[in-house]
């Protein structure tokens, strides 16, 4: 079968893979939709060494076949593919936080060491049946593969510090921004501002959850202490991982609030520490999520409390997908979120 593969720096291909088949504790899944991610594009610029070569993490389909030991799936599922739920028995799963479990972090789907093929660019995907998550019936394939993402952003308004009540700022408006601002609102914020330069994002974030939206530039800091009796926000994420929105994000929360890192950087950023001193701020950070959460996420989706389906501004073949990473590599094309239907024309 055909699949997308990350050959090297700047270098994605569709090569010819064989067609997986389920181990003892394996399922196959047959991919509907699989969206393009930041870190895709990331990993294409850098040239990231991805153990198969295939990537693609946002994805949903149908279980084609399962292991003989497998009881958590059954042939004919809905499913979407996180990250293991864990060993078990180690002091982060007996603790409750399995996605801290040393194979749960390396062995993210799509960019993790199972046999070949194990990305979602592809018809079909390979991987353990512990990775996936049963989706409830009435999800749509866009709404699907749309729980990864929302997923993260769900994970990180819970790794913050918010509560019910409290300004929010989001800085970045990319999909995981989008989502964030939304599942901030979602916890119980009183504000959500949103901040972004790109005008066609910024445009949609009042359909994200936004109650305002800004412009970065020299007035933000006024902008937002304005509506903060002089204050500063409670809480901000930094959804874009670059070093002017890390500093943005602290300049924005007042004396004792926290920013949470969501945004993934390439690059390092200089942090001058003692403004955290100074205003004693608590800085999170937050990356992936668990099985629980996305099986969580896909519920409020269906019941309607998440709207995610605004963000798929397009879908895209195979053929297509070397071109449409290049596009977004080089700032070309800046829609939200572009899907590969794998068994596209």
């Amino acid at each position: 079968m055909r699949a997308g593969s990350i050959t090297g720096p700047r270098q994605f291909e569709i090569i010819d893979v064989p067609e997986p088949a389920p181990s003892a504790t394996g399922a196959v899944v047959e991919i509907a939709l699989c969206g393009i991610c930041g870190s895709d594009v990331h990993a294409y610029v850098e040239g990231w060494d991805y153990p198969s070569n295939l990537c693609g993490h946002e994805w949903l389909g149908t279980v084609v076949a399962i292991g003989n030991q497998v009881n958590n799936v059954a042939e004919g599922d809905l499913v979407m593919g996180g990250i293991t739920p864990g060993c078990g028995a180690c002091s982060y799963c007996v603790a409750g936080h399995p996605q801290y479990c040393r194979p749960a972090a390396r062995d993210y789907n799509g960019m993790g060491p199972d046999p070949s093929p194990s990305g979602g660019f592809a018809p079909l995907i390979g991987l353990d049946a512990t990775r996936l998550a049963v989706m409830p019936e009435g999800i749509t394939a866009v709404q699907g593969a749309l729980v990864e993402p929302t997923s993260v952003a769900f994970h990180a308004v819970r790794q913050s510090r918010q509560r019910p009540g409290d300004v929010v700022v989001v800085v970045g408006a990319g999909p995981i921004g989008q989502l964030t601002a939304q599942c901030a609102k979602l916890a119980g914020a009183g504000l959500v501002i949103v901040v972004e330069p790109d005008p066609q994002r910024r445009a949609v974030a009042t359909d994200f959850g936004a109650d305002l939206v800004f412009e970065p530039g020299p007035d933000l800091r006024r902008q937002v202490r304005a509506l903060t009796n002089g204050m500063g926000a409670d809480v901000a994420y930094d959804a874009a991982g670059v070093p002017q929105t890390l500093e943005a994000s602290i300049d924005l929360v007042r004396r004792g609030g926290s920013v949470c890192l969501v945004g993934v950087t390439s690059a390092p950023a200089e942090v001058r520490t003692n403004r955290w001193l100074t205003k004693e701020l608590t800085i999170t950070t937050s990356i992936v999520f668990t099985i629980a959460e996305a099986t969580r996420v896909a519920r409020l989706i269906v019941d309607g409390r998440l709207q995610v389906e605004a963000l798929h501004q397009g879908t895209v073949s195979l053929d297509e997908l070397p071109s449409t990473i290049e596009k977004y590599a080089t700032r070309d094309l800046t829609a939200l979120k572009i899907m590969v239907d794998p068994t596209g024309g």
